[in-house]
């Protein structure tokens, strides 16, 4: 029976896909409260919350238990332009065994996403696809995620931003890394609030989705390829078709995302 019970184990460990080696670094940003906006013509309710979240996930088992000092956590007043950029330096401390995350939930437009002190008319205070570019190609990390919870934030996979935001992140010292772009909505498309969900749409039926939800082969890994599959659908029934989330990139389907 004993040797049942190892032989049983052992094929447990070798079916499942190797865990990452690596470390992670994360620059989490989350919006509800603007510094030009009141709730009346514009703020948020639950882009804070839904980064928060976020971080606890990356904090999980799950997630991966990365550490406290490898992630920038910004809300509201927090995530100004210039601490935005200054936090994304954490990118530069990784090497070509980890992965880089950017996960953004706030208002965005069709080039850029809107930080907190950002003022109407002023395009010098936006957070530009270009400034993400630079940060994202700065780092050496081997895997680069890029994770929006944004209206009209599919305008990344637009060809003008796409060839920018993969062709030129993806290379670093001649190697080519993995780039994924996990996006709330299409390029027109508004990214959704409800109270129903205490949240944003795309963000709850991801995390959900990270934490298991989407592990739709049950071998206790969550691939990008798994996790679209579940969100896209989730997220389409709850807003009525209005919001289609996108991933795009140049990834793998069998891309690891968590381990449960």
């Amino acid at each position: 029976m004993l040797l049942l019970w190892l032989l049983g184990v052992w094929l447990n460990v070798t079916q499942r896909k190797s865990a990452p080696v690596g470390q992670t670094y994360a620059v989490v940003v989350g919006i509800s409260d603007y510094q030009a906006l009141s709730y009346a013509n514009g703020d948020l309710r639950y882009a804070d919350k839904d980064a928060r979240q976020f971080v606890q996930f990356l904090q999980s088992g799950v997630g991966g238990r990365t550490k406290s000092s490898h992630i920038q956590l910004l809300t509201n007043r927090q995530a100004t332009l210039a601490n935005i950029q200054q936090a994304l330096l954490v990118f530069r401390q990784a090497n070509a065994r980890d992965r880089v995350i950017l996960y953004f939930s706030g208002h965005g437009m069709s080039e850029c996403f809107v930080p907190y002190d950002a003022r109407p008319g002023d395009e010098r205070r936006l957070l530009t696809y270009r400034a993400l570019k630079k940060a994202f190609h700065a780092s050496k990390a081997s895997t680069k995620l890029c994770i929006t919870d944004a209206c009209l934030s599919g305008g990344m996979t637009q060809p003008s931003q796409s060839r920018m935001l993969t062709q030129s992140i993806a290379k670093e010292g001649g190697t080519a890394s993995t780039v994924a772009m996990l996006l709330a909505s299409r390029s027109t498309e508004s990214a959704i609030e409800t109270r129903k969900l205490a949240g944003g749409a795309f963000t709850h039926y991801l995390l959900k989705g990270l934490y298991g939800q989407a592990d739709l082969n049950h071998d206790k890994v969550v691939t990008i390829q798994e996790l679209h599959r579940y969100v896209s659908p989730q997220v389409k029934q709850i807003t009525r078709g209005r919001q289609a989330p996108v991933f795009y990139g140049r990834f793998s389907d069998d891309l690891a995302l968590s381990y449960l």
